[in-house]
């Protein structure tokens, strides 16, 4: 059945009123929303035939872009929140948090363009006197994969060409990440039928899970995932 909206009722709503509390915390709902949609993409996989119905192709496809989606989010959010969550520290003079993640310039982002994802998380070890991220290695390389494998679902491009020119895709660089989607069929396209499985989507929850771990344990923070 479609999702309808629903009517407004001026008498029974409550007035609205201006709140003093700080902006919600989103990113921890965003982990679980992402564990959440996995379970389901791995769930339909056992449940399902080898050639499942057109709708259950559907809601697996949906669980799993649901799952990378989510997880990429956490990763932004995660970020974005603990340089609002210092910068108020800073200025109510909370104790209780590390000293040098309290060395982190608060305020950066907004005399800048936004940079992307990583480059925030980089720039918080640097500035913090940590140890940054190996970007040849896992975690980051893994994460790297998992935005490049986000961005092909925003904007429809599972190829690239590197720094040094050379043809990349993501097909290449995920397939031996986890196992394939079992509903896909031998005559199905590598990208999107036989990468977009369970396998993927858990994949993508353990590698932000990981990086997110490994990047708290370097600033010396409490992990961020969900307790």
């Amino acid at each position: 059945m479609p999702l309808k909206a629903r009517p407004s009722s001026s008498a029974s709503a409550p007035p609205l009123r201006a709140s003093r509390q700080a902006p919600g915390s989103f990113y921890r709902q965003h982990l679980f929303a992402a564990r959440h949609f996995a379970d389901l993409a791995s769930a339909l996989e056992e449940q399902q035939p080898t050639q499942p119905d057109p709708q259950a192709r559907q809601r697996h496809r949906a669980y799993v872009m649901g799952a990378i989606l989510a997880a990429a989010a956490f990763l932004e959010a995660s970020i974005n929140e603990l340089y609002e969550e210092l910068q108020e520290s800073s200025e109510n003079g909370r104790p209780g948090t590390a000293r040098r993640a309290l060395s982190i310039p608060t305020r950066l982002w907004s005399a800048m363009a936004p940079p992307p994802i990583l480059h925030k998380y980089q720039l918080a070890l640097l500035v913090a006197d940590a140890e940054p991220f190996d970007e040849r290695r896992a975690p980051f390389r893994d994460v790297d994969g998992l935005l490049a494998l986000r961005d092909a679902l925003l904007h429809g491009r599972a190829e690239w060409r590197d720094a040094t020119g050379r043809r990349q895709s993501l097909e290449r660089r995920l397939r031996a990440k986890f196992e394939h989607n079992a509903l896909a069929s031998v005559e199905d396209a590598a990208f999107p039928d036989h990468l977009l499985g369970g396998g993927c989507a858990a994949w993508a929850v353990l590698v932000v899970e990981s990086f997110s771990d490994d990047f708290c344990r370097r600033m010396t923070i409490p992990a961020r995932g969900v307790a």
